[in-house]
């Protein structure tokens, strides 16, 4: 399969990472860590850039590292970094992922301390060794023992957005199979969480064996753990287990509904079903030992009285009691979503012009595009100064002009800075169609002042969006500390809007939290923190996370007309002069 840009991206940062370990030159690293960031921007696919022969012809692509690019691209390795890593101790490169341990630290331990492993970095940690080490101190070692203990809750988990591709690509494959009736994904990623353990997959077949045989085939098999009569289980690249199940026809409703899970939403359905006296379970529903027949998942529900409830409610919060009292929301739709949040461009650190992504947009099916790009404060990501704000409007002025079918609102991703003000005056604030506040820098601020920073800016009148509002990276970051239902009720005493960040390391606000802003009379916007093309994929994750907090498309800012939101904006605006 051919390398994304992302793909290339990371080994060319991997290589930068080993050199910079290795001791080498740091003008050598550095050229690899800006070609990654140039491939990881770049506005088109890099395997057409290769097939073109344009790879040269981007600033810092010498004859060299076009040719190692090269290589990767249309072989899927590179010699190059084969040799640097050669020699280098096995587990080394693991402590890369340890957070707050990059390769000087890596390199600096190593020298040091011989350290080698993370298990020997935790050892010698926890011996207090670190802290007398040149940079380091008790602070730095504490930190990064946390960032070990974090390490070990998240092994063996996978972000939604590695699994599911995955998922699906074996669904389909598995769905093929001669004689298979019936087939649907199951566990926690039918569920749509935020992360996941493993993919599970049930399936209704004539010849189940058949079924187990091509699924134990299939490209991309690390390793067969099991081949049975009806499952089989493997380990695909890059680690994912994935099993199969094939169950009788007649059983198939219970034991789609028991293998979706959750456990706890299971539990209560079991105890529901004791409570009439019958008996639930995989295989099916019983009167005794008399079955009660149904057909699919929504007439197993109906046979409990209940209203079918979608898959990524299944966590037992109040959904078994509502689906009873038929009140169950109807749910938003990703077709229901008509305009897209929260887009960079290449103006700060986007890889797309305003009239690409206006294209883009359009081409998605898009009516509207809220662009929203950093603000001077987010120096890394080249934030806009207040005199390329107004070249941005005047440019996008210009576009609307032309366009049709889409429109433009002028945004900005205002800083929230650490006393709570944002990072430009009002007057500035005031030109924008929307402002978007997020946080960006000093994390480790202690709750209540944490809590209270956002809150000022959230009573800023110009602040319509709060983004990312707890900081989160899945598996990576854990949030900063921060009273969020304090925060969620400012943000619907000020009609503030709360992201949904599609981004799929953030998926923030996680959405526990959404169902409890819901409750509070809490706006939502999807937000896409697009930088790249293939970033508007995401809009899929960000509305799970809305359906999973019980959202309906009235409670999603981007389900309504481009005129709509205009008419939101304004009239919020008014309300808190």
């Amino acid at each position: 399969m051919p390398m994304t840009n992302r793909e290339v991206a990371a080994v060319l940062e991997r290589v930068g990472q080993i050199l910079e370990i290795r001791g080498e030159n740091p003008f050598k690293a550095r050229a690899y860590y800006s070609a990654a960031r140039t491939i990881e921007s770049l506005g088109e696919d890099v395997n057409k850039v290769v097939a073109d022969g344009e790879l040269g012809q981007i600033p810092g692509f010498g004859e060299a590292l076009t040719a190692k690019v090269t290589e990767l691209v249309t072989t899927g390795r590179m010699k190059y970094l084969d040799e640097i890593s050669s020699g280098l101790p096995d587990g080394l490169l693991g402590l890369l992922e340890v957070p707050d341990v990059g390769p000087k630290k890596v390199k600096l331990f190593y020298e040091k301390l011989g350290i080698k492993s993370v298990e020997e970095l935790e050892e010698a940690a926890r011996a207090g060794r670190l802290a007398d080490l040149p940079g380091m101190g008790e602070k730095s070692q504490a930190k990064i023992l946390a960032g070990i203990q974090q390490r070990k809750e998240h092994k063996g988990r996978w972000l939604l957005s590695e699994a599911l591709p995955l998922a699906k690509r074996i669904f389909a494959e598995v769905e093929g199979v001669k004689g298979v009736r019936r087939a649907s994904l199951g566990g926690s990623i039918r569920r749509m969480r935020e992360t996941i353990g493993d993919i599970d997959i049930l399936v209704s077949a004539a010849d189940p064996a058949a079924v187990i045989q091509a699924f134990t085939a299939l490209d991309g098999i690390e390793r067969v753990l099991a081949a049975g009569d009806t499952k089989g289980s493997a380990v695909f690249k890059p680690g994912i287990q994935v099993d199969v199940r094939v169950v009788e026809e007649e059983s198939y409703a219970a034991a789609q509904h028991y293998f979706t899970g959750s456990k706890e939403h299971n539990v209560h359905m079991r105890q529901l079903a004791k409570d009439r006296g019958w008996k639930l379970n995989e295989y099916g529903l019983f009167d005794g030992d008399a079955p009660l027949p149904a057909k699919d998942e929504k007439a197993l529900f109906a046979r409990m009285g209940m209203d079918f409830v979608p898959p990524e409610l299944r966590e037992d919060r109040g959904e078994i009691e509502a689906a009873l009292a038929h009140g169950l929301p109807a749910l938003a739709e990703e077709d229901d979503v008509r305009g897209a949040f929260h887009i960079h461009s290449n103006a700060t650190d986007g890889s797309m012009t305003l009239e690409q992504l206006a294209a883009e947009a359009k081409s998605r099916g898009y009516s509207y595009l809220v662009i929203s790009d950093h603000s001077r404060a987010v120096a890394v990501a080249n934030g806009l100064d207040e005199e390329r704000v107004r070249r941005q409007w005047a440019e996008i002025k210009k576009l609307n002009a032309k366009l049709k079918g889409l429109s433009i609102f002028r945004s900005i991703e205002v800083d929230i800075r650490k006393d709570g003000a944002l990072d430009y005056g009002d007057e500035i604030l005031r030109g924008f169609d929307c402002c978007i506040a997020a946080v960006h820098s000093s994390f480790t601020m202690p709750s209540a002042d944490m809590t209270a920073r956002i809150i000022k800016a959230l009573s800023n009148p110009c602040v319509d969006i709060l983004a990312h509002p707890t900081g989160r990276l899945l598996l990576e970051r854990e949030p900063y500390a921060v009273d969020i239902e304090a925060v969620l009720s400012a943000c619907a005493k000020h009609n503030v809007a709360v992201e949904i960040n599609a981004q799929p390391s953030r998926l923030d606000l996680d959405w526990r939290f959404v169902r409890t802003g819901r409750e509070l009379g809490c706006r939502f916007a999807v937000g896409l923190d697009a930088h790249h093309k293939e970033d508007f994929d995401w809009a899929g994750l960000g509305v799970a996370v809305a359906r999973k907090g019980w959202l309906a498309k009235g409670d999603i800012l981007n389900c309504m007309s481009a005129a709509q939101f205009k008419r939101w904006l304004s009239g919020r605006r008014r309300r808190r002069r």
